[in-house]
Formats: C-alpha cells, sequence, structure tokens
C-alpha cells in the first residue's frame, strides 16, 4: 500500500510540473509519436497497453508477452506517414526480446526565404529506427531496456544517433498495474553542424482492469514529461463485451494537436486489427490508424 501511495504522488507531481530549461531543443521529434492503433484510441497510453509495441514506450511492459508479429500504417496529420513492423518472442521462462523497425515520412513541405504565397522549392523529411528490447518478469516486478539506432534526414541534411530507454512496472495486484520508463536517453547529434540534444522523457502511467457482468473494462492513465516540450497527459477507457471485440476511447491532455481520441479492435483466430480516430485541431485534419497484429 505504501508503494502504491508513493506512486501516486510522484504521479501528481509531474502533471503539475513546468517546462524543461531545454524547450525546444531536441532533436528526432518523431520519437514522441504515438505507435500502434490502440494506443492511439487510448489516448496515447502506450506504457501501459500494448504489450506488442512496447519496444517503442515501455520495455518492461514485454515482460510475460505472447510471441506476435506486428505492422502498422499510420497517417498522421497532413502528409506525414508512420510505418513499424515489429516482432515479440520469449527467450526462456522469464526473459521476453523484441526487435523492431519504424518510418515516418513527410512530403511536400515548402521552403520559404521571405514572406511570400508561393514556396522557393518543397523537400522532405524522414526518419528511420532500427530497435531492439529485453524484458525480465520478477515476481510483482517488471524490467525492461531497449537500445535503438537512428537516422534523420531532412532536405539535404543527415543526422544518425543511438539511444536507450528503460522501463519498470509494478503490479501491485493482478487487475492493477504502475509504470515508469525513462526513453530516448543517448548522447547528443548533429545536424548541419549544429549540436542537438536527443528528446529525453520521463513517462508514468498506470491501468486498472475490471470484470463486468457483460464483458471486461479497463481504465488507463499516463503522464509524459520530455526534455524539450511541456508535460501532457492522456486517459484511455476500453471496453470488451466479449473477447473478440474491444471499443475504445480517451484523451489527450495538455496536447495543442486535438484531444479526443477513439477506435476499436476485433480479434479471431489469432489476429488482431486495430483501428484509431484522431480528430487534429488547429485544420490538422483527421487521423486515421490502422495496426495488424499475429500471435505465434
Amino acid at each position: 500500500m505504501r508503494i502504491t501511495l508513493t506512486i501516486l504522488l510522484v504521479l501528481a507531481g509531474f502533471c503539475t510540473a513546468g517546462v524543461y530549461r531545454d524547450a525546444g531543443l531536441g532533436m528526432y521529434p518523431f520519437l514522441k509519436m504515438d505507435v500502434g492503433a490502440r494506443v492511439a484510441a487510448l489516448g496515447g497510453t502506450g506504457a501501459v497497453n500494448g504489450s506488442e509495441l512496447a519496444v517503442f514506450s515501455n520495455p518492461a511492459l514485454l515482460a510475460g508477452a505472447e510471441s506476435s508479429v506486428s505492422a502498422g500504417y499510420n497517417q498522421w496529420y497532413g502528409s506525414t506517414v508512420q510505418n513499424y513492423l515489429t516482432a515479440v518472442s520469449g527467450m526462456g521462462s522469464v526473459v521476453t526480446g523484441s526487435l523492431a523497425l519504424r518510418s515516418v515520412f513527410t512530403d511536400g513541405i515548402e521552403y520559404r526565404e521571405t514572406p511570400t504565397s508561393d514556396p522557393l522549392d518543397t523537400f522532405s523529411a524522414s526518419d528511420l529506427s532500427v530497435n531492439g528490447a529485453v524484458a525480465v518478469r520478477l515476481g510483482r516486478f517488471d524490467i525492461g531496456a531497449g537500445l535503438k539506432v537512428i537516422h534523420e534526414k531532412i532536405w539535404l541534411q543527415t543526422s544518425s544517433g543511438w539511444a536507450v530507454d528503460i522501463g519498470f512496472n509494478y503490479h501491485p495486484h493482478s487487475s492493477l498495474v504502475f509504470a515508469a520508463a525513462y526513453l530516448h536517453s543517448g548522447p547528443s547529434v548533429t545536424m548541419d553542424e549544429t549540436e542537438y540534444r536527443l528528446p529525453r522523457t520521463w513517462v508514468f502511467a498506470s491501468r486498472w482492469n475490471h470484470d463486468l457482468p457483460l464483458g471486461t473494462v479497463s481504465v488507463s492513465g499516463q503522464v509524459m514529461r520530455p526534455l524539450d516540450n511541456k508535460t501532457r497527459a492522456g486517459a484511455g477507457l476500453e471496453y470488451s463485451p466479449i473477447s473478440m471485440v474491444s471499443l475504445r476511447g480517451g484523451w489527450k491532455f495538455n496536447d495543442n494537436s486535438g484531444g479526443l481520441t477513439a477506435g476499436a479492435g476485433i480479434t479471431a483466430k489469432g489476429w488482431t486489427l486495430d483501428y484509431a480516430l484522431v480528430p487534429g485541431d488547429y485544420s490538422l485534419g483527421t487521423a486515421h490508424r490502422f495496426s495488424l497484429s499475429r500471435s505465434l
């Protein structure tokens, strides 16, 4: 009980925290994007949802996960597209590992040197990461660590780097989990002769599951404090009237891109198809996200 109360106090402190001194100076912002339709539909609570994609959001979530392969296509705001491919496999009775490939591409970015109605040119930007992670389950605790190699190209400039992720989960009860992760930690990188820090991010999250007379329900919450931006949070609600169908909704707090999220998932014969609808604010449009997973 004392551990649970301590975790709740830490979460409350981060909810009211301010902006880091390095606001706006982080490199590779794509690392902070949600990965997977289920996570997106649940308000971005990836640290406690979607163990098949834990290599991106919280390596400790891999502990005890089933072997699987997953692929996803995400139409982000504007012309940005995100794709990924992951594989999860058990490595003994208590260890689970994962490998993943992720890409983000944006085309048609307009280039101007002065305020004009017509751009001088257009260019593209692309990001690629190769990820690996392992996790171990030790009673009520899960511990995970990950490594990723990153490459980014913006028009004619390129940059490469690497980063590590560390995650920790605590299960005070079979229906409750608390998670903490420190993501995207690595050495500074250089782009166009300028040095930038990586977007190191603290994440704290929790999920509670409950059985109902008709199905099951889970409630999730997450707080993120990145190096280069303000503290953000998300919450999600998932209801499964039967084991094959899941209905989802969520909300993102203190996020200028939007608030409401929604989606659904269908599982049959080892296959799972997830969909998320993420409306954007400020004429950003609506993002549609799809994920397909196969249990092995």
